[in-house]
């Protein structure tokens, strides 16, 4: 890989040109004029926070360049880490538009240089990609060198950056060893940026209502898409999102807090519309329907037994994507979920147990129908069409024949089946196990989210409303060979942030350190419906109930209204600003209950 561009790299006798001179004085100057009412401190611009609200670091750069490391902006410890160590960073970040963030933290004391001068002591760490709403990202790492500095680079984006709420902990502590993470305070000299580049960076409000803005903004576009909806469930919402649209570009409150409150109201009734948006009239709102789709641990692979032909619900569906002979199916048609539900030859699966648990969960009057189409040994490539054909072409027989079930293209029958079922209910939701044939591959995520947003614009899905849950492969302790490619899993919903991993920890390995055996499998698909229920819940009005009758409380956790998992010690601090969170109880039965409260209440 390329190194980047150290700011050490370049000679120091540039600066002292005219040119050089001119462009340092210029960044001065600049510093100095930002803000009415700021000071300077070691050559940056800082102020004193006293403005209410909720505030951020702000980095403005002209315009994209060719290299990621193109634009950076550095964060210098009070002390290096200890190299050997595990830490943990975590931040907010949100963009004016689309862009590409990197961290690469840095030894720079050390004397191992490259050939500018600068340090090759780094590690380049996962990039992800931030939007235009805020979201947290993650990144956990073994220090390689007493890493004394967080580069963060983000060459290919032009506009403005936001950081905020960084948190940068050491393994065993909760000790957060960045300064003024929330930038509540005056900037403080930790930041910098390399002296050459042309960025400026400076703290700014981002009251919430903004977001508000922004929610109306876009729910505004939901109402111009779903204009000419005659469904009476259609009409129904449009009117309810009328009526939140009114009342939010009228809302005031004192409270900054609030307004995200207010911001997510009309997201909701926003998400409620955009649901009808391309169903027909035909399809009953109460059968949910969900899409399954991975490589050989989707498919099944251990033989079902006794009890799981057994007791399986009336209301539990599979609309068969191939023709089978045994048990007989027709493509295209309906049928009680009775395994297999992949194909002819196929076993147990995690889909199976999902359903059977949506089923119980739920009121009678829910229906819960599956689309499956996995093929074992798989690569993601497999669900691609720009690379199905020269894939499959290149892999062994039984490969060929397992595709060829799905005329050498799963995506696409995937999809069509999707579409026709459609016609009797409404997509929910989408479940992929899948990565075993992908382990360690540093591209893989990206094609998953390629993949997921294919599926929803050839259906007509928003991401809000059909959430993809991704399957962890078998745990190191059971013996999987594949554990590794648990770090990309987890990083997923960085990459998407409509993502859920579902955890596969105490589902037993079959023995071949690939597949679970058909109790791992009952137990993993339960996991799914667990999650599903649970996203349900929170999408229909956030404090709603899942069926089950309370007993033993198992936890509680807190989130912020955008979904950010809060630490007991923020919520309960008397120093915390006063906000509205969700509390999320979990009961022992799989009862998840969540109530909107404010901060120690």
């Amino acid at each position: 890989m390329k190194k980047k561009t150290n700011r050490k790299e370049k000679n120091w006798a540039w600066t002292m040109t005219t040119t050089g001179i001119m462009m340092l004085f210029i960044m001065l100057f600049s510093a100095q004029t930002t803000f009415a009412g700021e000071q300077q401190t070691k050559g940056i611009a800082t102020r004193a926070v006293t403005d209410e609200g909720n505030h951020a670091l702000q980095i403005v750069t002209p315009q994209p360049q060719e290299n990621i490391w193109d634009w950076q902006m550095h964060y210098k410890l009070d002390a290096p880490m200890t190299k050997g160590s595990t830490y943990k960073l975590t931040m907010r970040i949100k963009g004016s538009g689309d862009g590409t963030l990197a961290l690469w933290p840095i030894d720079t004391a050390s004397s191992n240089k490259n050939q500018w001068g600068g340090s090759n002591d780094l590690q380049y760490l996962a990039a992800y990609d931030f939007s235009t709403s805020w979201k947290t990202y993650t990144w956990e790492f073994q220090a390689e060198f007493p890493l004394n500095e967080l580069d963060f680079v983000f060459g290919k984006y032009g506009g403005e950056l936001l950081f905020d709420d960084l948190s940068l902990t050491v393994a065993g502590s909760t000790e957060n060893l960045i300064v003024n993470a929330d930038f509540e305070s005056a900037l403080t000299p930790h930041w910098e940026k390399i002296s050459y580049q042309n960025i400026s960076f400076k703290i700014v409000s981002t009251s919430f209502k903004t977001d508000l803005a922004d929610a109306i903004s876009q729910a505004k576009k939901v109402l111009e898409e779903a204009a000419g909806l005659t469904r009476k469930e259609a009409v129904a919402a449009r009117e309810a999102l009328e009526t939140a649209i009114r009342e939010a570009e009228a809302f005031s409150s004192e409270n900054d807090a609030d307004y995200l409150v207010e911001a997510e109201k009309v997201k909701k009734a926003a998400a409620e519309l955009s649901q009808w948006i391309g169903v027909p009239d035909s399809a009953d709102p109460n059968f949910q329907i969900f899409l399954c789709f991975g490589q050989s641990n989707m498919e099944g692979n251990a033989r079902p037994e006794q009890q799981d032909y057994e007791n399986v619900p009336e209301r539990f569906k599979v609309m068969a994507a191939v023709n089978m002979t045994d048990p007989k199916r027709q493509q295209g048609e309906w049928y009680k979920a009775i395994p297999p539900l992949c194909r002819q030859g196929t076993g147990l699966s995690p889909a199976d147990y999902f359903g059977r648990t949506m089923v119980e969960r739920q009121g009678e009057e829910i229906t819960v129908g599956v689309v499956h189409v996995a093929v074992g040994g798989t690569s993601i490539k497999g669900f691609m069409e720009e690379y199905v054909e020269e894939y499959v072409a290149g892999e062994a027989d039984w490969f060929k024949n397992y595709m060829a079930a799905y005329d050498n293209n799963p995506f696409r029958r995937l999809v069509e089946t999707a579409r026709r079922a459609q016609n009797f209910g409404m997509i929910k939701g989408i479940l992929m196990h899948q990565g075993e044939t992908d382990n360690g591959n540093g591209e893989w995520p990206k094609m998953v989210k390629t993949v997921y947003e294919r599926i929803l614009n050839e259906l007509n899905l928003k991401a809000e409303n059909v959430p993809l849950l991704i399957g962890e492969m078998v745990q190191q302790d059971e013996g999987g060979y594949c554990w590794g490619q648990n770090v990309n899993i987890a990083n997923m919903p960085n990459v998407i942030p409509t993502s859920h991993v579902i955890s596969s920890k105490g589902c037993t390995c079959a023995g071949d350190g690939l597949h679970f055996t058909a109790e791992g499998y009952r137990i993993l698909g339960k996991r799914y419906a667990e999650k599903m229920l649970e996203i349900l819940s929170s999408q229909s009005s956030g404090i709603e109930t899942v069926a089950g009758e309370e007993s033993e409380l198992v936890c509680e956790d807190y989130y912020d209204l955008s979904g950010r998992k809060l630490s007991s010690c923020y919520v309960c601090s008397p120093s915390s600003p006063s906000a509205i969170i969700i509390k999320s109880i979990r009961f022992a039965d799989g009862t998840v209950k969540r109530v909107k409260v404010r901060n120690g209440k």
